[in-house]
């Protein structure tokens, strides 16, 4: 069984970190723009976003550090784990069941994580328009997986997110508050 579990590993994850994200084609990004559109009329309108600038004396290492968690980690375990790398080629109901499953048990993470760990995040993480949010971005990053089967396409998109919503839009920085 380990070695079961080493080998999907092998396979899956650590060769997804070896395809550039540079070779990902035009297609992998193709939600994105749809994604900013959503969470921008869902945010402003349920109040969850505003335009307010990030000033902290930690902003220059925030950038490295959310792209460590929750970008990098997330995405690896989310998408590289959860979601067969070549899943597309067993044909698109089996990759957009993977990319569904993958979307709802990220979106559960977050109001576990609140539960669990980080209480001071439950009102956002608990918050129903912050977790279809949340459902958009899984089922962004998942399709362009999926497309590019590179884990840096969902890192850069989740990255992106976040570092724009915590510096140009009032997002919560957990990394702050603790």
């Amino acid at each position: 069984m380990p070695n079961c579990i080493a080998t999907y590993l092998h396979s899956n994850l650590w060769q997804s970190f070896r395809v550039s994200p540079f070779r990902a084609p035009p297609k992998a990004w193709a939600l994105v723009p749809v994604f900013a559109i959503v969470s921008a009329v869902i945010g402003f309108s349920a109040d969850l976003l505003k335009v307010e600038w990030l000033n902290s004396e930690l902003a220059p290492l925030l950038p490295l550090v959310l792209f460590v968690f929750p970008s990098l980690l997330e995405e690896a375990f989310f998408r590289g784990v959860l979601i067969p790398r070549n899943v597309l080629q067993a044909g698109p109901a089996k990759a957009t069941a993977a990319v569904v499953v993958s979307t709802l048990l990220f979106v559960a993470w977050h109001p576990f994580n609140a539960l669990a760990f980080n209480h001071s995040a439950i009102p956002l993480f608990l918050d129903p328009w912050f977790l279809v949010m949340v459902g958009a971005l899984g089922l962004t990053c998942g399709y362009g997986y999926v497309v590019s089967r590179s884990i840096w396409v969902p890192v850069i998109i989740h990255w992106a997110t976040v570092v724009v919503w915590v510096f140009l839009f009032g997002g919560r920085n957990l990394v702050l508050e603790q």
